[in-house]
């Protein structure tokens, strides 16, 4: 299966309009998926369509001293990352990271991807081929970006906002934190619009 590509961002700072389209990549995926554009999409569901290999740290083989350090030792440093393998990319997971911030991380290190951002950084774990990238700040905000809209589009949180559905079903549906179903809401203006909407008008 042949992995999709979509336009690449290098700019250093988010071009005008990227924002609109993080909305759109949002919905044609959903679309590709045959998904409604209010659905919710797990980053392993999509993962699997672009044929990305999603593993566990502790299923690479690695020494058990080193599984110990990256997962108990260093296990709040670090969610998910994204490593390259002869010509191919996975995306290596803290099996002690669920929820909210796991289905962040790893729809983060999927917006590289689909960014197809370029490495500001790249260097080999040991002595094996496994190379280890790095962003820069412009790529890494683009990614958080797109992530947030993959996991929360829009058009997802006006409906929720008009339904009244609570928090915390809004939360387990999309599998996303309460931090970022209020950061999608503020940023995108849905809170405001609904807010608005919702006060009395005052009677004359």
């Amino acid at each position: 299966m042949r992995r999709r590509c979509l336009p690449t961002y290098r700019k250093e700072r988010m071009e005008r309009g990227f924002k609109s389209r993080c909305e759109h990549i949002a919905r044609s995926l959903r679309s590709e998926l045959g998904l409604e554009p209010t659905a919710s999409l797990s980053p392993r569901r999509l993962a699997s369509y672009l044929n990305i290999h999603v593993w566990p740290v502790t299923d690479l083989g690695l020494e058990q001293a080193d599984i110990d350090q990256l997962v108990h030792v260093d296990g709040n440093a670090w969610s998910a990352i994204t490593v390259a393998a002869a010509g191919r990319e996975a995306i290596i997971t803290n099996p002690n990271h669920h929820g909210g911030r796991y289905s962040s991380d790893v729809m983060h290190e999927l917006a590289h991807l689909l960014l197809q951002h370029q490495p500001s950084t790249m260097f080999f774990a040991g002595d094996t081929d496994l190379a280890l990238r790095g962003y820069n700040a412009a790529a890494e905000q683009e990614a958080n970006w797109l992530a947030a809209a993959l996991l929360l589009p829009r058009v997802a949180l006006v409906r929720l906002r008009k339904l009244h559905i609570p928090i915390q079903t809004v939360c387990e549906n999309y599998g996303v934190s309460e931090a970022l179903l209020t950061f999608r809401m503020n940023v995108t203006g849905v809170e405001r619009q609904f807010s608005q909407s919702d006060t009395p008008v005052k009677q004359k």
